[in-house]
């Protein structure tokens, strides 16, 4: 009997580590890699409009607002050095040296942060090189800003979209998230004061006055991401006394809720989601297309020769594409689902020349203390799952299915 069960549990054992093979994708190589960035540390864009929430003076910045800052390119290009050992030899860039013409790619929007954030990113990856960054000849691009210009928008699918997410009341969430609201109150110094307004008592309205009549987000949750946001912005500057010495990395992760919740809302809801960045995600599987096939594509501008493809964008493309493909993320140190300055969305494409090809998805970001410390060398990239998958490793066939059904085409162009 004991014979019996041994041999049963052997044949089990096989039958197991059969499946799991067969469920493991094959060796393969890497054949491109495509990063959707948001831009780096940059410089609050409108802090006097918080200023009646504040009992002391927002402190001021130099340059000007909204520009990447010293310590952003930095980072920026610290994380283009990162780029470089992580994927240069398995893209046959080498680990220094100029790579061969035309195997890298870079995109940015037309702002001055993110033209910067590509400079930096090439800088630290391919110096000298004299690589230029592309950019649209002048506002709005429309791979980054596709409404009103491709599509109309539904104004009532739009809102519903938000109301129906907080059963059709925004303010509930004061309550929901009161100790976030509590801390930001405390930090403002507004507690009490007579001499500055508390943010949670103003209310949050939403109306159709995002791009091409998306709903936006006004008052109390709006108000709250930013000053979050400004408080990340001068914690991974290195600014001294973030928050008026009031805030410590535990306490810019409370305040970080808010923000993420508002970007959630506003641009992660799968109609906002849909309408602004189907335009953006099917152009990267056009782009994807040419790494699986080694030949140009209809519809995308990245040269089929091109290896690794950089998008320097914004964060509300990485909270767009979020909603598209319902995908999360968490980096140690950081809130959930945050996107810092310099956090991308990485899409690896993997398979041998006639055999089959799979998409790996990450996350990858430095984290909030190595931006603080001026050390970002050594991001954390953590795996990102896409519904509808069967493992994190997802056949290339699926994924092209996938990322196929979530784009709306009425809200697709040419590029």
């Amino acid at each position: 009997m004991r014979s019996l069960r041994f041999f049963v549990a052997l044949f089990v054992a096989a039958l197991w580590t059969q499946a799991i093979a067969a469920a493991a994708p094959p060796p393969s190589q890497l054949r491109m890699v495509i990063v959707v960035s948001r831009h780096g540390v940059r410089s609050p864009t409108h802090p006097a409009e918080l200023q009646a929430y504040a009992a002391q003076t927002w402190p001021t910045w130099s340059g000007k607002p909204g520009n990447l800052t010293e310590r952003g390119a930095l980072l920026m290009q610290q994380f283009g050095a990162y780029y470089r050992r992580l994927y240069g030899g398995s893209l046959g860039m080498g680990e220094r040296g100029c790579p061969p013409a035309g195997s890298v790619f870079v995109w940015a929007d037309v702002d001055q942060r993110t033209r910067a954030t590509g400079d930096a990113i090439l800088a630290g990856m391919t110096p000298g090189c004299n690589i230029v960054v592309h950019h649209a000849p002048a506002d709005p691009d429309q791979l980054f800003d596709p409404l009103p210009g491709i599509g109309v928008v539904n104004k009532a699918e739009a809102m519903a979209s938000v109301l129906g997410a907080v059963g059709g009341n925004l303010n509930g969430l004061t309550a929901a998230y009161g100790g976030a609201f509590a801390t930001m109150e405390s930090v403002l110094g507004c507690v009490s004061s007579t001499t500055c307004k508390q943010i949670s008592q103003v209310p949050t309205t939403v109306a159709n006055d995002g791009d091409g009549g998306l709903a936006g987000l006004s008052g109390g949750l709006d108000m709250a991401g930013d000053v979050a946001e400004n408080m990340l912005l001068e914690y991974t500057n290195g600014n001294a006394d973030v928050g008026w010495g009031r805030v410590d990395h535990a306490r810019l992760l409370q305040l970080l809720q808010l923000h993420v919740l508002g970007k959630k809302l506003e641009h992660g809801n799968r109609y906002s989601a849909r309408a602004h960045s189907s335009n953006m995600m099917a152009h990267i599987l056009q782009t994807l297309e040419e790494g699986a096939t080694g030949k140009a594509v209809a519809g995308t501008r990245v040269p089929p020769q091109a290896r690794f493809v950089f998008f320097a964008g914004h964060d509300t493309q990485l909270a767009e594409f979020s909603g598209l493909l319902g995908l999360s993320w968490l980096i140690d140190g950081d809130q959930l689902n945050d996107t810092p300055p310099g956090s991308a969305l990485i899409f690896e494409l993997h398979g041998a020349p006639g055999a089959q090809l799979w998409v790996r998805t990450f996350f990858v970001a430095q984290t909030l203390d190595a931006m603080r410390a001026g050390h970002g060398e050594s991001p954390l990239r953590v795996p990102v799952y896409v519904p509808g998958c069967p493992a994190l490793d997802c056949p290339f066939a699926t994924f092209r299915r996938i990322v196929s059904a979530a784009v709306d085409p009425r809200f697709v162009a040419p590029w």
